[in-house]
């Protein structure tokens, strides 16, 4: 793969960072990235945005990545002493290449902008709770809140859409909690197969934050693993080895940090019901409703909202659900987090204990219960222990 020279132009109230890619089969030539015209100044002048988010499909298709504008030096070293072990042990299909950058420069001094994603979801408010509404030291305190495309949403024209309307959803809580809100469209999910973002999401938004570092020196990842299920390992999702291995990409002009691996959900949920701005805003839906509110009915909408009343803080969120349609779908919701194997669910579960509420018998557990009794009476039968009544074998 060849990276080129980025080139920054500014035309109808945009400016467009892009550099010209060769070398990828089915990919396009260009890679961009989108701000409103008013940011022009945070763009980075370095290459660095396009080697960390195209860094995946390059080490899919062999071979060196072949840069022609100005790397950070250290970021380049990070790439090849580390980052690209922990992609390769994580992403199946990829594996490590050199990256020859034709113009190696050393980091220039950090800005002093703190960037964080803001979703409106309890990650990122959990962010902003220990970031900015809760002291917190000068050098981690947010100043910029920003909204990435670059897959989450799906690609092409339909994504776009959905982009900017989910962008102008939560701008007026940005600007309610006082920070800029900045918008980066982009292309770079037209480099990746069909559906990887999950697995892939780190080293995109990784990208893309690096494109920002004209004004930000530090950027806050929200961490959705805890530290019990971080590792190193093939995995559906990079998010089990993100806060292993960004931290590896610091340079002295940019610090990638970690928050919220420390926490369980609930414990976080806990932490952004102390945001009166979360009782407005919270988005945690897969969809959303006309009017722009949770559906209250999938999964992560019934979680939340589970969790929030475990808490006692439920009633506030009225203007972010629909709690009739919550309290409609509860007890079979409760009966499925007694029973249930999933990690968010079985986490849910342990709160519940925690705070006293009363789960009903697990149905997985009279199954096992069931299972064991079985076992129990057919060891019996053939140590010669147990008459067996009519119903327990069948007639000769």
């Amino acid at each position: 793969m060849q990276v080129g020279r980025p080139e920054i132009r500014s035309t109808d109230g945009t400016t467009t960072w892009n550099v010209g890619v060769r070398g990828l089969a089915n990919a396009p030539d260009r890679l961009w990235f989108e701000v409103p015209e008013e940011h022009a100044g945070m763009l980075t002048d370095a290459v660095d945005p396009a080697v960390v988010g195209l860094l995946v499909p390059a080490m899919r298709a062999g071979g060196p990545m072949e840069v022609e504008g100005a790397v950070t030096d250290e970021l380049v070293h990070g790439i090849t002493h580390g980052y690209q072990h922990i992609l390769e042990a994580v992403i199946p299909g990829t594996r490590q290449i050199p990256v020859e950058a034709a113009e190696s420069v050393a980091a220039t001094p950090r800005a002093s902008g703190i960037g964080t994603g803001f979703s409106g979801g309890i990650d990122s408010f959990a962010v902003i709770a220990e970031h900015l509404v809760q002291p917190v030291p000068d050098a981690l305190r947010l100043t910029h809140l920003s909204f990435f495309n670059v897959g989450a949403m799906t690609g092409g024209d339909r994504g776009r859409r959905r982009f900017r309307r989910m962008h102008a959803q939560l701008a007026p809580a940005a600007e309610r909690l006082g920070l800029p809100f900045i918008p980066v469209d982009s292309n770079l999910d037209d480099f990746f197969p069909i559906g990887a973002f999950v697995q892939t999401h780190g080293p995109r938004n990784l990208g893309t934050a690096f494109l920002l570092q004209g004004a930000l020196g530090g950027f806050i990842f929200a961490s959705t693993a805890p530290y019990a299920q971080v590792g190193v390992r093939r995995s559906h999702s990079s998010a089990r080895s993100d806060a292993i291995s960004m931290p590896l990409l610091e340079t002295g002009r940019f610090r990638p940090v970690f928050h919220g691996s420390q926490y369980t959900r609930a414990e976080k949920t806990e932490i952004v019901a102390g945001v009166p701005e979360s009782t407005e805003s919270l988005h945690v839906c897969t969809s959303m409703t006309a009017d722009g509110r949770n559906c209250s009915r999938c999964s992560k909408c019934l979680r939340t909202q589970l969790t929030l009343e475990l808490a006692g803080h439920l009633d506030a969120y009225g203007r972010v659900f629909d709690l009739d349609a919550y309290r409609s779908a509860r007890d079979a919701f409760i009966d499925e987090v007694a029973a249930s194997r999933d990690l968010h669910l079985v986490e849910l579960r342990n709160f519940a204990r925690q705070v006293g509420f009363a789960l009903p018998p697990s149905a997985a557990g009279f199954v096992r219960h069931g299972l064991r009794r079985t076992a129990r009476k057919t060891g019996a039968v053939l140590r010669g222990r147990h008459r067996p009544a009519d119903t327990d074998v069948a007639p000769a």
